[in-house]
Parts: structure tokens; C-alpha cells; sequence
């Protein structure tokens, strides 16, 4: 099948503004800085695909290029097998775009009639565009404060009608810049949902998705590219990305607490054989030991052995993995 969405040497600069001495003294000089460089990858349909990185890593621009928005200086770049600068109309009848940007809306209209007025600039019917609304609205659960005006919805909402509004032409792919953006913690887990969910699950259709939000990338995305610099450090599964720092030996063993003391007991048992740097904590019924043990090499079930011989009743014991946050720092250097 072939990918919804292909990238090949994509590189991208944008010229600098001068200052009044370069001006005078390099009147003919002109410095770029690097958006973008060598960035190749392709994304499936159906996928829920992340573009992860700090501010100013190239993610926007990646999104814009794809959007048709911003041309590209070097590579060649394929959406829905058309090609963004020889058949930029049929790529944007295949794509809708949600920034979060919400001067594009009209504050002092209805979120019905701001969807109207930009059915009209996608050049929907005006037969066709009142089932078309009732769609999207549905879709993106609007329907009950859609002839609210866009001034009074909250920030989850006016997101939510960013969705819609690029769901109107019924796109088969998504770019989305950091939906969840000014979102507070609950409205942004909802969004999340939605558009796993919904958009991908029930909806099928292929979301590009940019954040800087390393738990967001890891909880819904399928794949994720790291960006930084304008460059790709790694483009996988989080699972494998994560698995690129290797694993310190560290254990957590979860234990069921019995009576007063037992921290320092277990304390104790961990010194006796010779674990090293134990953390132990207390969690209501349970004891938590986060340690490294002497030999490396011991398997689970010696430890949970160890353990249980001691009279401890052991709820679990697993390998600590590393976190999406420490593989990003190892990549990226920072």
C-alpha cells in the first residue's frame, strides 16, 4: 500500500533579518538559518504518526510544507501520491490542517456560522454544506453549543472547532500543530482521546501530529520522528526509542507492607545482599524498592525468591525501564 504521506531530502532555510551594520557593511551577504535538513520519512495510512521536539526544531515548518503553505528549497515531498509543488490543489483537497490559532475564527459569530463561512472557501455547496456542518459538528461533539458565539466557547471547544472546520472537505489526512497546546490537563487528555480514538480508530484517517510534549507523543502516537535542529534523530516506535539508552539494571519490587519497622527491615535485607543504592518508600500498604542488584546477571525470579524467603509477600517484580524523556536527552544532547 502506499504511504499516505513520503518525504525524501526535505531541507528548508529561511533568510535572516539584518542589522543596520550588516546592512551597510555586507549589503550583499545573506545568512539563513536552517529549518530543515536531509528530513526523509514516510507515514502509513491510518496512522497516528508524531513529530517530537523543542520549539524551533523544524516541526511547523514540516507541517507547513506538507500543508502547501511553504515550499521546500531541496527534496521532494508526496501527500496522498501528489506532489506538494506540481500538484499542490490536489494535496490540499487531501489534507486538512488545525493549527491552534485562534484569530483565524471570527470571535462575534456562531460556531455554525464560522464552519459556513469557511465551507464556503473550501468551496462546498451551499446544498451539500449544511449536512456537511451537521457532520462535523457531530463528529466533534458541537452540536449542542454550535450556535454558541466562538467568543464564549472555552479553549477545548474552539480546538474542537478547529477540528471540524478541517474535517469539512472530509480529508484523508490530518496535520494537527500542537492540539493541545493552552490546554488544561483534563481538556487535554480529552483531545487526545478524540483524536486516537475517533479520528483514527473509528474515522481512519491519518493524523500528523507535532508536540513537544514527550508524555502526549509516548501515550497515543503509533510512531514518532524525534526533530531537532532541523534534523531527525530517530524515527520509530517509542518502545525502540526508548530501548536505544541501555538498561542500568535498576529493579522495582513491590511488597506488601505487614507491620511498623518494615521499611528499615527491608532496608536492611537490601544491604545484606549487597543491592546497590536502594531507594524504599512507603506507598499505603505497600513498600516500593527501586534498587540495582549486586549481580546483574540475577534473574527475577532469584530476587523474588530472595524475597519471599524473608517472609515478604512480593506483589511484583519488573525490570525499570527508561523513559521517552531520557532517550530524547541521550539523542538530542541536551
Amino acid at each position: 500500500m502506499r504511504p499516505a504521506i513520503e518525504i525524501s531530502g526535505l531541507s528548508k532555510k529561511y533568510p535572516l533579518v539584518k542589522r543596520y551594520r550588516d546592512l551597510i557593511l555586507h549589503p550583499f551577504l545573506q545568512e539563513k538559518m536552517v529549518a530543515l535538513e536531509g528530513v526523509s520519512l514516510s507515514i502509513g495510512k491510518g496512522e497516528l504518526f508524531g513529530l517530537l521536539g523543542p520549539n524551533g526544531a523544524g516541526k511547523t515548518t514540516l507541517l507547513k510544507i506538507l500543508a502547501t503553505l511553504v515550499l521546500p528549497d531541496k527534496g521532494r515531498v508526496m501527500v496522498n501520491g501528489y506532489d506538494v509543488e506540481k500538484k499542490p490543489a490536489q494535496v490540499r483537497r487531501s489534507m486538512g490542517f488545525v493549527v491552534s490559532e485562534e484569530r483565524s475564527f471570527y470571535w462575534r459569530l456562531t460556531g455554525r456560522q464560522n464552519l459556513d463561512f469557511f465551507s464556503s472557501l473550501n468551496n462546498i455547496g451551499r446544498r451539500m454544506a449544511p449536512e456537511r456542518i451537521e457532520n462535523v459538528l457531530g463528529i466533534t461533539g458541537l452540536s449542542r453549543d454550535a450556535d454558541r458565539m466562538f467568543k464564549d466557547y472555552s479553549a477545548g471547544m474552539k480546538q474542537r472547532l478547529a477540528i471540524a472546520r478541517s474535517l469539512l472537505p472530509d480529508p484523508e489526512i490530518l496535520l494537527m500543530d500542537e492540539p493541545t497546546r493552552s490546554l488544561d490537563p483534563s481538556a487535554a487528555r480529552n483531545m487526545r482521546d478524540f483524536v486516537r480514538e475517533e479520528l483514527v480508530a473509528r474515522r481512519g484517517k491519518t493524523v500528523c501530529l507535532s508536540t513537544h510534549n514527550l508524555h502526549e507523543a509516548e501515550e497515543i502516537c503509533s510512531r514518532i520522528a524525534i526533530l531537532h535542529r532541523g534534523k531527525i534523530l530517530a524515527c520509530d516506535k517509542p518502545c525502540r526509542i526508548k530501548a536505544l539508552i541501555p538498561s542500568d539494571g535498576r529493579i522495582e519490587i513491590r511488597l506488601l507492607k505487614k507491620e511498623t519497622g518494615d521499611i528499615d527491615n527491608v532496608m536492611g535485607f537490601c544491604a545484606g545482599k549487597g543491592y546497590v543504592k536502594p531507594e524504599i518508600s512507603e506507598n499505603g500498604g505497600e513498600i516500593r524498592v527501586l534498587a540495582e542488584p549486586a549481580n546483574k546477571g540475577e534473574g527475577i525470579s532469584l530476587i523474588v525468591r530472595d524475597f519471599s524467603a524473608a517472609g515478604y509477600h512480593v506483589v511484583s517484580c519488573t525490570p525499570v525501564e527508561k523513559t521517552l524523556e531520557e532517550a530524547f536527552d541521550m539523542l538530542t544532547g541536551e
